[in-house]
């Protein structure tokens, strides 16, 4: 999680809502109460939702001395041009997710596997909706698998969905502001033999408004190339491989 900036309350939620569950069933036994088995991510392109998924597969499998599996899959993954194939292949995901307890299934742009139901729709896609939705809380208990999905578009997915028993909670990933703009800068430049100076570091943090973590990322790259092109600009005119000093290299 600490290549994940400006994300840190998410982190904390996810964190309680997703590994709490998991390796201490028994706090949840105490009260009877049902814990959270299913999170929504959804937000504009480039504001972390996959990224987050990742960590939280790395941080999956060291998590309080106990295993916990992880699968990952876009929504297209599953379609098939076979009818019934891709009922049979998300019933078999959830199975194995089962036998590997405790499990996290993560569904990347749910909202192509998952779209509002409508008679204009095609029966096939309806179809795989509807077992969608009695996988994740039919009359068998999914037990200790939870299911994470993430989108751009959460009106584009069916509303059926979105209530509490599949999809318990929605968390909004918006446009990072300025001082989580300065953690994701800071994150990009952190192994940069001569990092910028934390003056720079304001300035353009104050001056990337509107942009999303995937931007931030890209004008670092961008920076690094400029130097890059500053420093050997012959190059780009050469064909032969020169000898160059990267450590001359400075942004």
């Amino acid at each position: 999680f600490d290549q994940v900036g400006g994300l840190d309350s998410y982190i904390d939620a996810l964190k309680e809502m997703v590994f709490l569950p998991l390796v201490y069933p028994e706090l949840f036994t105490r009260f009877s109460v049902q814990p959270p088995r299913g999170v929504l991510f959804y937000g504009p392109p480039g504001t972390g939702k996959t990224l987050v998924a990742r960590a939280l597969a790395a941080h999956a499998s060291r998590y309080g001395g106990r295993k916990v599996s992880f699968y990952m899959r876009k929504g297209a993954d599953v379609l098939s041009k076979w009818v019934g194939e891709a009922e049979r292949q998300l019933r078999l995901l959830f199975e194995e997710a089962q036998r590997n307890a405790p499990a996290i299934i993560f569904f990347d742009e749910i909202d192509g596997l998952a779209p509002v139901r409508s008679s204009r729709q095609d029966q096939i896609h309806n179809s795989i909706v509807s077992t969608l939705l009695a996988l994740m809380d039919g009359l068998d208990s999914r037990g200790q698998v939870v299911v994470i999905g993430a989108t751009n578009r959460p009106d584009a997915l069916d509303g059926a969905l979105r209530r509490p028993g599949r999809f318990d909670r929605e968390l909004l990933f918006p446009l990072p502001g300025l001082q989580a703009r300065r953690s994701i800068l800071d994150i990009h430049t952190r192994k940069w033999s001569e990092r910028p100076s934390a003056q720079l570091l304001d300035e353009l943090a104050g001056l990337c408004v509107g942009y999303c973590g995937a931007d931030l990322k890209a004008v670092c790259a961008e920076a690094a190339l400029h130097a890059v092109r500053r420093r050997y600009p012959q190059i780009y005119a050469s064909e032969d491989k020169l000898l160059v000093e990267p450590a001359s290299v400075r942004v």
